[in-house]
Order: structure tokens, then C-alpha cells, then sequence
């Protein structure tokens, strides 16, 4: 994708969670559907009560690193971790945004 393309990242909810969070190395982005990230660019997209999507727009290198959902359930907590790697061209053409690997673990 171009660094001018939307990166979106997917969070699937069950319908038993409680309550919905993403984050970027460590900083809280958005707490359910409360923003608390001064980016413009960045959005929170919904479909229904089960899939929570951070999209990033105008991805560029500052927008590398690992994206955390956190997702708050009557049992226990879960998350799921994308990592966007930014690959900028050495002969200046656009960049382009990578998303790699996406693990799903229960929080501890």
C-alpha cells in the first residue's frame, strides 16, 4: 500500500465482551468509542458490536510498530497484536505499510 493508502487493522469481538481498546506502544489510542489519540488521521471504524478496526490514514515510518486490541471479557482479558512495518523505497518512491503477523494470546 502507499504511505498515502489508510491502513485498517481488525478487532473480532465476541458477544461477550465488555469492553474494546487499542493501543500503540503502550499509549491508549481508543477506549471503546472514546478517542484519546490527538491524531487526525487516525479512526475508529465499527461494524455492529463485533469488529472494533483502527484505520490509520496517510500511513508513514512514524506509524511503524505494534498495534495492541484489548479486549475486556467476563473471563478474562484478550489480545490480539499486529505489527505495521513501514518500507520507504531507497529511490524515493512512495513508501509502502506491511502489516505482518497477527497473534491472538490471552493477557496475563
Amino acid at each position: 500500500m502507499s504511505a498515502n493508502a489508510s491502513a485498517d487493522r481488525k478487532c473480532y469481538v465476541d458477544d461477550k465482551v465488555s469492553k474494546v481498546a487499542w493501543l500503540n506502544r503502550s499509549n491508549i489510542i481508543y477506549a471503546g468509542q472514546d478517542k484519546w489519540s490527538l491524531d487526525p488521521r487516525v479512526d475508529l471504524v465499527t461494524k455492529g458490536q463485533l469488529e472494533y478496526s483502527l484505520r490509520i490514514q496517510k500511513v508513514d515510518v512514524y506509524d511503524e510498530g505494534s498495534y495492541t486490541c484489548s479486549i475486556q471479557t467476563k473471563q478474562q482479558p484478550k489480545t490480539s497484536q499486529v505489527y505495521l512495518i513501514v518500507q520507504v523505497q531507497k529511490d524515493h518512491l512512495p513508501s509502502a505499510a506491511v502489516l505482518t503477523n497477527t497473534q491472538n494470546h490471552h493477557a496475563t
